[in-house]
């Protein structure tokens, strides 16, 4: 929603690949209308909520789209296809069982393409500052990596790269044919409520839980991501789709197989998450940290006490300040 000092607009556009539209949603400050590149930034979502659920959160002091825009920033946030508002292709919609996995992570990497297009059309800008959590800290450098005169500075929050870890790839892979993603999983899946506790929760040690985060902002996540994606909220219990070509670049992975050349990111990069991530691997990002060797003025921080959703915690204000920080150095 939009307030007294931001403004805020939804834009859909069009993708690269036909009959596919995608939501991107925008923030700025009230009245303002030209920005430089360092002013212009685009938000890239993970596997889970799309783009509005993660980054503008209806919940008072939780919107980071909020807190960017109220420093100067141009902000905007892209659904890639098969979330939110944006299209659900065939495969979204088509029965799952037995199909490949929907929406890879190179599919994605074409959307985040077309969203940068659009905004550097609309606004004159010859590069994008970009962030992209989780899923999106892979989507967003394969986009940057192929575009690096597009790209002002990277931002890969909760980090992934790649690294053997053959348990993991195990939980994946086809028991009758090694070597290959476990098809039978189906292209998508439904999520429920009770997934996403048992997944938030397993990052929070201990007694910690409401020392670390809100009930009620617990609740609004779940119910805000309802509302993108209402075609599950009739059933029992609620559900929302989620598409199984991250899993498939998870797979390839814990392989040590990456989505891109991390020597080819020639834009400066922070690399940022918190000790207690369950899914982000410290020892995957420090390798990610030194391969990116042609990236200059890269960093890496970790921030103590913060899961994999940090955003949604209460040291959000630091992962805030220290991208900030990056972002305006």
């Amino acid at each position: 929603m939009a307030s007294a000092k931001i403004a805020c607009e939804d834009h859909y556009i069009d993708a690269f690949d036909k009959g596919i539209r995608l939501h991107v949603r925008e923030k700025r400050p009230r009245g303002k209308r030209r920005f430089t590149p360092a002013e212009t930034l685009l938000l890239v979502h993970g596997r889970g909520p799309a783009a509005p659920v993660v980054f503008d959160l209806p919940v008072p002091g939780y919107s980071w789209m909020d807190r960017l825009a109220s420093r100067g920033y141009d902000v905007f946030a892209v659904s890639v296809r098969g979330f939110g508002y944006s299209t659900y292709p065939r495969e979204m919609i088509d029965d799952p069982v037995g199909k490949p996995p929907a929406i890879r992570g190179h599919t994605a990497a074409r959307d985040i393409a077309a969203a940068v297009r659009f905004i550097r059309n609309l606004r004159e800008v010859d590069k994008v500052n970009i962030l992209g959590r989780s899923w999106g800290s892979t989507t967003v450098p394969t986009f940057a990596s192929a575009h690096n005169p597009q790209v002002r500075k990277i931002v890969l929050y909760a980090p992934y790269y790649a690294g053997v870890n053959h348990a993991r790839a195990a939980q994946f892979e086809d028991p009758e044919r090694p070597g290959h993603f476990n098809e039978k999983l189906g292209a998508w899946f439904w999520t429920t409520e009770a997934d996403l506790h048992r997944r938030w929760w397993g990052h929070i040690p201990g007694r910690r839980h409401h020392r670390w985060r809100e009930r009620h902002v617990v609740r609004a996540v779940w119910e805000t991501r309802l509302y993108y994606s209402p075609e599950g909220a009739g059933r029992r219990p609620s559900a929302v789709k989620s598409p199984n070509g991250s899993y498939a670049d998870l797979f390839d992975r814990a392989r040590g197989i990456p989505a891109y050349d991390a020597a080819k990111l020639r834009c400066p990069a922070l690399l940022i998450f918190g000790d207690y991530d369950g899914s982000a691997n410290e020892a995957e990002a420090w390798d990610l940290f030194g391969k990116m060797t042609n990236s200059r003025g890269k960093r890496f921080v970790v921030i103590g006490d913060g899961t994999h959703y940090m955003e949604w915690e209460k040291r959000r204000e630091e992962l805030y300040r220290e991208v900030e920080n990056f972002l305006e150095s």
